[in-house]
């Protein structure tokens, strides 16, 4: 028998042992990206549960879940730690009454999987304040094993180790899959990053995860935008070095692609070969000539500089409530929606480990002001019952996604603040699928802040995926292993909706 027929049928009888049918292994190529087999249809969300756009916060640094969105407050009284290490010392009061926090410091959520009660912390009140929104909540508890930011943050962004051939933001999934379905020349992006320039300020730390396309073509990269310092994109998006000439440098740049690529192409036909920074160039080239579309959508008043106050600590420009509004702005718009907008949290204030959320002295003070002046600033762009304002995000169209790289510590360091802590820390779903039944917890910490049941990062990403119907299994993005005890795609999309979106299929 000739290696190749061997292989194939050694595949064949892969596919009939662990249930999947021959055709479905025989289609994966033949599918676009993203295209639902045949054989998973019936699984899939139902399109009245699907969300049609995610808003996704990276709330970079490490939220301490303690005081936010995982307090089991039977845990660490003994010892203080946990919920106790900063409540004891008399510095989560000190926040609450700075910020003018009313009501009980936790509030019941869920149950876990350990069968414990789950409370939000005081720091998370603006969320508390909207029992519409707490409704619609999920926490995922997710667990890795990197404690670096440079590591974790492709991680938790990406669903891939740093290196990885496959390492892409989620945007780079959502613009592939939409704009490969809605090919409309002239038309806005549909993925977009947003970030202010303290986020660019830190480099190193792999925050352009969110922009990477991994084995995407270029065309899928999402569009960035630093939004304190959007002059630069207006007078790049002007095109002023070619003035009216624009027509004629278009024409003239598709010529020499055009002849180029016919270079590439076998005997003349069929696509290019080998060309995939051609195919990056291509794609650059088609956004600069559909500037204007961009122009368009991004209107002048959303990078208006405007401040803000929050706990008594005020601040003359206010990045995270610009890029919310921005945010909300491309996701409603009328005529061309974005389907995805990441926004990087880097706080108010800033932490004392470098940004947002990384409180490596202290701990209540930052986060408290951060956390707390983000959820205001989301909540005020979320349609209250009756509502209904069209400028605004319905919970049922629009799926929010809270991500941070890692936790921190149930322990204070010699110092006095908490450190790294990504082997149990929670992922938090807002609406979309996630209704009814599907509120609680899924996963859970012990008493060490271990997880004891938890998502793997690529979980997270994938439940994402499919709350917008898109088939998470490719080489471009994921694959079966990515998920505990899967042992079929089909089987991995039920466990993925069940756990992290709390849908039963």
């Amino acid at each position: 028998m000739k290696r190749r027929n061997f292989l194939k049928s050694a595949a064949a009888m892969a596919a009939a042992a662990s249930g999947v049918g021959v055709s479905l292994w025989g289609m994966r190529q033949a599918r676009a990206f993203g295209e639902v087999p045949k054989d998973a249809q019936s699984i899939m969300l139902p399109p009245e549960l699907r969300a049609q756009n995610i808003l996704e916060i990276f709330l970079y640094g490490g939220i301490s879940q303690y005081e936010s969105f995982y307090c089991v407050p039977e845990y660490g009284q003994a010892d203080s730690t946990g919920w106790y290490a900063f409540l004891n010392s008399g510095e989560v009061l000190s926040a609450v009454n700075q910020c003018g926090f009313s009501g009980n410091l936790t509030e019941p959520f869920a149950g876990d999987a350990n069968g414990k009660s789950v409370h939000f912390g005081p720091f998370v009140m603006p969320l508390r304040e909207r029992p519409d929104v707490m409704q619609r909540v999920r926490v995922s508890i997710t667990a890795h094993d990197l404690e670096p930011h440079e590591g974790a943050i492709p991680m938790v962004l990406a669903g891939r180790g740093l290196g990885h051939p496959a390492l892409s933001g989620l945007g780079a999934h959502i613009q592939r899959y939409f704009l490969e379905r809605e090919p409309s020349p002239g038309r806005a992006p549909f993925s977009y990053v947003l970030m202010s320039n303290e986020a660019t300020g830190l480099p190193t730390d792999n925050i352009r995860t969110s922009v990477a396309i991994g084995m995407h073509p270029g065309a899928a990269r999402p569009l960035g935008i630093k939004v304190d310092a959007a002059g630069d994109l207006a007078s790049l998006l002007a095109r002023g070095s070619v003035g009216p000439n624009r027509a004629q440098y278009d024409a003239l740049m598709n010529g020499h692609i055009e002849r180029y690529q016919a270079r590439l192409r076998w005997r003349g036909q069929g696509d290019p070969l080998r060309s995939p920074r051609l195919g990056e160039l291509v794609a650059a080239s088609s956004s600069i000539a559909n500037a204007s579309a961009i122009m368009n959508v991004l209107e002048p008043k959303y990078f208006q500089k405007f401040g803000a106050s929050n706990c008594g600590d005020s601040v003359e420009v206010d990045p995270m409530t610009m890029n919310l509004k921005l945010a909300t702005h491309l996701l409603t718009h009328p005529i061309s929606p974005a389907r995805y907008v990441c926004v990087i949290d880097t706080g108010l204030i800033s932490a004392d480990g470098g940004g947002g959320y990384d409180t490596h002295v202290e701990n209540s003070h930052t986060q408290s002001r951060n956390l707390s002046h983000t959820l205001r600033a989301l909540l005020s762009v979320v349609n209250k019952p009756g509502e209904n304002d069209p400028n605004k995000l319905d919970l049922d169209k629009t799926m929010i996604v809270l991500t941070t790289e890692f936790g921190r510590t149930p322990f204070k360091q010699a110092e006095g603040g908490r450190n790294h802590w990504p082997y149990g820390f929670p992922i938090v779903f807002i609406g979309g699928p996630v209704r009814g039944t599907g509120k609680g917890v899924f996963g859970a910490c012990g008493p060490d802040a271990r997880a004891t049941q938890a998502s793997t990062a690529q979980e997270n990403r994938m439940a994402a995926l499919l709350a917008l119907g898109i088939w998470p299994f490719a080489q471009e993005s994921y694959n079966v292993s990515d998920v505990p005890g899967a042992a079929t795609e089909l089987q991995g999309a039920q466990f993925v909706q069940q756990r992290q979106l709390g849908v039963q299929s």
